[in-house]
């Protein structure tokens, strides 16, 4: 196997002693062109695909751009495809092309897309398959002009846009110095965390399972490790099934993913070790591989795995050797659940304007408590009023807000509540913006306390402060039944109750309102707010509750699909239009993304595991597909 910190350090001393521009970082990434830049199942076979055989068909796409379309010329050009291989050269093609990539998030709903698209004045996107954009559409497989002595003229800058938790339309640019100097701090995370550089069988793989056009997938699973020449494992779809299969099928070493992904997985782990009745068992081999690798920090993850094997077998098998938590918190029993198991987790933080940040990179200890870690070379982190703030060369400088530029010549106002520990490691502890004055005159951070809640059958929540008090809002579906509404409003008392007094909220209110932006993948205190003042969200009190009689106008043979769907994933022989998937079917949130897959692909429609808006009955679920086809 090769030596990673020589291959690291020729490539950074290459990127160092260059323009830092994204010719420079294209010049070194596709250097080694035996090496294999991504791995995918067709279904038969693993199939792969080499640096040298990327990039030729950049170069070509590159051409094809220049010849097919001369009147592009430093011209924003979208990017709307899934993440894949064609996705990536289709990345550096533009690039290559001499104009500027737009990374469109897909996740986004088409009003939002076209609206960016228009603020950034993009005339062309290309596309797999086409899609219904405000813009000519350039397909990737009509780009096939071929050129042999074709020499690319590189831009140096790049666009996407934020995962949208208001309704601001908001694009944030980069250069390439800005994406260099975030891949240059590899060298401080290789010196203070040697797993990163685990290779399992002599290979380095990254899951590809963030989207490339979000700022973590593209930085932390993509620019990273491709610099490097290591491979990109691609994904066939999200269900359960091909996510797990990949893992072990491809002996994937690296996992990269947000929150509610590991949450998942250690939910559904619990589930399943209670259903045998090997609680204890399972909380002794937990506590003895924790001491494990406290003691052997290298020799305790082996021991781990094989200890715990009845788990990890049935989950992503050996090779894993590197993981990130990202994006938002992520619980602490999460943390030491995948840890202990010998796969280990580390947390780290970021957001669409400043990109990656800082990771957790200590021991086994320090990253059990939930900290981001210290920021990297390239950043400043500063404290203001208990509020973040992020300096240096590798955020961005350039934004366009609802069509205005704004530029930051200083330092980024995060908004993010944070606390720093003696050895200068940062911890998250809340939003400035959602600050709350209790009657002791006491700051209290609404974030802390939405944690204590798990409202199992609620759509959503938010605790907030209206007229001055705490309060607790749950959106329900207009579907529930008013026993089923009790149940959540005792729950939501049963959990108050428990907190200590000066934390818990006063009041308690229903809505059947969507109390979240269809752009978020959160919901923002801000914009529930604003949406409570216009009267779009309307509150209702417990006693006010009624028994829903309306009458719901639903397509029966889409109903009818999605029931049979239903019945395929649970292999059951009958289910209820208003069957819960998770409370009345007893369906495991792998078995959900399974179900979504598939109806995702019946339907020629997108909805994503992570934004799925609590659609558990086949009748909510059948709505919101009569919906997504109508668009």
């Amino acid at each position: 196997m090769e030596n990673v910190n020589k291959v690291v350090d020729i490539r950074c001393k290459g990127l160092i002693n260059s323009n830092q521009q994204f010719e420079d970082i294209f010049r070194v990434m596709f250097s080694k062109e035996d090496y294999i830049l991504g791995e995918w199942n067709d279904g038969y076979r693993i199939k792969t695909i080499s640096y040298g055989e990327a990039k030729s068909k950049i170069l070509n796409k590159a051409y094809s751009i220049n010849t097919m379309y001369p009147t592009l010329k430093d011209s924003y050009i979208g990017i709307a495809m899934e993440s894949s291989v064609e996705w990536i050269i289709t990345f550096w093609a533009i690039l290559a092309s001499g104009n500027k990539p737009y990374l469109v998030n897909l996740r986004h709903p088409k009003a939002l897309i076209n609206n960016l698209l228009k603020s950034l004045d993009v005339k062309y996107l290309i596309e797999k398959e086409k899609m219904d954009y405000d813009a000519d559409v350039i397909l990737y497989d009509d780009l096939t002009e071929e050129s042999s002595n074709f020499t690319p003229k590189f831009s140096n800058e790049m666009a996407l846009s934020t995962s949208a938790t208001t309704l601001r339309e908001k694009i944030i640019f980069f250069s390439g110095n800005e994406i260099a100097a975030q891949i240059l701090n590899c060298k401080q995370v290789l010196k203070e965390n040697k797993q990163v550089k685990k290779h399992y069988k002599g290979r380095l793989k990254q899951l590809v399972f963030l989207p490339l056009y979000h700022i973590f997938g593209f930085m932390a699973t993509y620019m990273w490790f491709s610099y490097f020449g290591r491979t990109m494992v691609f994904l066939k779809d999200y269900s359960s099934e091909t996510i797990l299969h990949t893992i072990r099928k491809h002996e994937v070493t690296h996992i990269f993913a947000v929150p509610l992904f590991w949450n998942t997985i250690e939910r559904e782990i619990l589930k399943g070790v209670k259903q045998k009745g090997k609680e204890k068992k399972f909380n002794k081999g937990l506590n003895l591989c924790l001491k494990l690798q406290k003691l052997f920090p290298s020799l305790g993850l082996s021991l781990s795995k094989k200890l715990m094997h009845e788990v990890t077998d049935e989950l992503f098998g050996k090779s894993v050797l590197f993981c990130i938590s990202g994006g938002s918190y992520i619980k602490g029993d999460t943390l030491r659940v995948i840890n202990a198991l010998g796969y280990p987790l580390y947390n780290g933080y970021g957001m669409s304007e400043i990109g990656i940040t800082s990771v957790e990179l200590g021991s086994l200890k320090d990253r059990l408590k939930n900290a981001i870690g210290k920021p990297f070379e390239s950043i400043k982190y500063q404290i203001k009023d208990n509020e973040l703030y992020v300096s240096g060369t590798s955020i961005s400088h350039k934004m366009k807000i609802n069509g205005e530029y704004v530029y930051n010549n200083d330092t980024y106002p995060t908004k993010d509540i944070v606390k720093k520990d003696k050895d200068n490691r940062y911890y998250i502890l809340g939003r400035s913006d959602d600050l709350y004055i209790g009657p002791n005159g006491e700051n209290i951070n609404p974030d802390q306390i939405e944690m204590e809640f798990n409202l199992s059958k609620a759509n959503r929540f938010s605790i907030l402060n209206i007229e001055d008090k705490l309060s607790l809002v749950i959106e329900i579906s207009k579907y529930l039944s008013k026993d089923a509404i009790l149940d959540i409003y005792n729950e939501a008392v049963n959990k108050n109750n428990k907190l200590d007094s000066s934390l818990r909220v006063e009041k308690i209110y229903f809505t059947y309102d969507k109390i979240q932006a269809d752009t978020a993948i959160k919901v923002s205190r801000q914009y529930l707010l604003k949406k409570l003042k216009d009267n779009e969200v309307n509150l209702i009190k417990i006693d006010e509750i009624k028994e829903n009689k309306e009458d719901i106008k639903v397509n029966p043979l889409i109903l009818k699909e999605v029931m049979d769907e239903f019945m395929n994933v649970l292999a059951l022989d009958k289910v209820e239009e208003n069957s819960n998937f998770f409370f009345d079917l007893n369906g495991s949130s792998l078995d959900y993304f399974s179900l979504i897959s598939a109806l995702n692909q019946k339907f020629n429609i997108t909805i994503t595991f992570n934004q799925e808006k609590n659609l558990h009955t086949p009748i909510d679920l059948s709505l919101e597909i009569e919906r997504l086809i109508n668009l």
